[in-house]
């Protein structure tokens, strides 16, 4: 818009703004009513492949973060370690993002995408395949637990670099009718590796043998490597000529845009919102098979219902962001997905520790990550509104952040012994839990315990949360004013 004069148009004026989403100029009404051209915008096909890397990274990358979330007890025995270790190859994912993820947001800031797709591509090959080494190479009849936990550290390394970039390639690459839609696909592609990690893995290893955990991780290699294939043609960091008028504009630099967040109390308060959702996720997808295994469900059933959750998920933010694409109704959408996404952990919470209840346990996690999954989106597109002009991938970056910050607590939290209570006889006798066998493998294994209250306790701080989001959050739309021609850093309209 730089190339109009003031008099042709009133910069706080709303403009009445024309343009073709495939190619086109686009123009603006003066104060006498003549069209004045201003700039061409124009999307290009290119723009799907770049989204098909972000999206095969983001697939590949949760497939390797959950792999051994449902069969944790037959890992255990595999690599001759304890649950409490295994379950430290999840939360690997969540302890490496928190470092990384400040030098992926400078990164994606100052060296473009060109250089994030291909690092990350990298790094999660390179885990993928020395995850296959460490079961490869047995010592003792056991895989090497060290090696795998490397690999998977570097794998963990390689998740901001996939999780940041969705929306900073919808902003750059895509004009703004598509920018929701373009955001789900890269980031729903996450959620669909892991309902994908969750459902394969029972059913490859079924007993705790060395050769299944082979064939399992082989298999993992495989969309880490197209990934790599299909990252190589990822060559530019933006288009010749930007899709949309937000496009057009400079975002600001990594520290300029942290010294902004830091001011702005609308981000502070959907960080916290948004932290505390995610975490509440990460509890579910580390712990999910723990808590069924002592009421009798065996691995596949814990498989088959995370992967329910998160392909219900990819149905809901498909609606979500169809509608929010539509109709710019950030907030309120958001708001309906949280109270949603509460209510179906909720009822997980009370069902999960009932016997032979398997179709209420799918029901209550499809109905989870219907609007769990249908918040993620929005809430990283809103997330890109309240803070416009800072870069898209720092706004994106710390979201993710806050998240990982609260998995790490909430799953911490969530395995204490004082959450746990012992199983009586009787449920020890119909439990299909592994004992899992501890650090010192000379010692007698540990017997599974009721998890019940870790639920609960999950549920009702995600509840609290929900409660205050809902009655008090509020959030002007500073990029749609500013493509709508309104001065961003004047008074807007806020909405509930």
């Amino acid at each position: 818009m730089a190339d109009v004069a003031e008099s042709d148009i009133d910069s706080a004026e709303l403009i009445s703004v024309m343009s073709d989403t495939s190619s086109g100029s686009v123009q603006a009404k003066g104060d006498d009513g003549a069209s004045v051209q201003l700039v061409e915008y124009r999307s290009y096909s290119r723009r799907w492949a770049i989204l098909l890397a972000v999206s095969l990274l983001n697939f590949s990358n949760a497939i390797n973060w959950v792999t051994f979330a449902p069969i944790a007890n037959h890992a255990a025995k595999v690599f001759d370690t304890s649950l409490g270790n295994v379950n430290m190859l999840a939360i690997v994912y969540m302890i490496a993002s928190i470092p990384v993820g400040f030098v992926v947001c400078w990164l994606l800031d100052a060296m473009g995408l060109v250089i994030g797709l291909w690092s990350g591509a990298a790094l999660n090959g390179v885990g993928s395949a020395l995850r296959v080494i460490a079961v490869v190479h047995l010592t003792n009849g056991h895989g090497l637990f060290w090696l795998l936990m490397f690999g998977q550290s570097l794998c963990a390394v390689a998740q901001p670099f996939g999780l940041f970039p969705p929306t900073l390639v919808a902003a750059v690459w895509f004009p703004s009718d598509q920018r929701a839609i373009a955001n789900m696909l890269a980031s729903m592609a996450n959620p669909v590796g892991v309902a994908v990690g969750m459902l394969i893995p029972p059913f490859i290893v079924s007993e705790s043998s060395a050769s299944a955990m082979t064939r399992l991780l082989w298999i993992t290699c495989i969309p880490a490597g197209l990934n790599i294939l299909c990252t190589l043609s990822v060559t530019r960091k933006a288009p010749p000529t930007p899709p949309s008028a937000s496009a057009e504009d400079h975002s600001m630099t990594f520290v300029a845009g942290l010294k902004k967040l830091l001011r702005n109390r609308t981000y502070h308060f959907l960080v916290v919102a948004w932290g505390v959702g995610l975490g509440a996720f990460n509890v579910l997808i580390t712990l999910l098979q723990q808590y069924l295994c002592p009421w009798g469900y065996e691995d596949r059933v814990a498989g088959v219902a995370g992967g329910i959750m998160c392909l219900a998920g990819l149905i809901g933010s498909g609606v979500t962001s169809w509608y929010v694409d539509k109709t710019k109704k950030f907030v309120l959408t958001l708001k309906v997905c949280f109270m949603g996404a509460s209510l179906g952990l909720s009822w997980f919470a009370m069902v999960s520790s009932a016997r032979n209840q398997e179709v209420l346990i799918y029901a209550s996690l499809a109905f989870f990550g219907f609007f769990g999954y249908g918040l993620l989106p929005v809430c990283l597109e809103l997330g890109v509104e309240c803070t416009y002009p800072v870069a898209e991938a720092t706004s994106a970056g710390i979201l993710w952040l806050a998240g990982q910050v609260a998995g790490i607590v909430l799953v911490i939290v969530a395995q204490t012994d004082i959450l746990q209570t012992n199983l009586t006889p009787d449920e020890i006798k119909y439990s299909a839990c592994v004992m899992a066998l501890p650090s010192n493998s000379t010692a007698a294994p540990v017997p599974p315990t009721n998890m019940t209250n870790s639920a609960l306790m999950v549920a009702g701080i995600a509840a609290g949360m929900v409660a205050v989001f809902v009655l008090f959050f509020r959030s002007s739309y500073r990029r749609v004013a500013a493509e709508n021609g309104l001065r961003v850093d004047g008074p807007l309209q806020r909405h509930f």
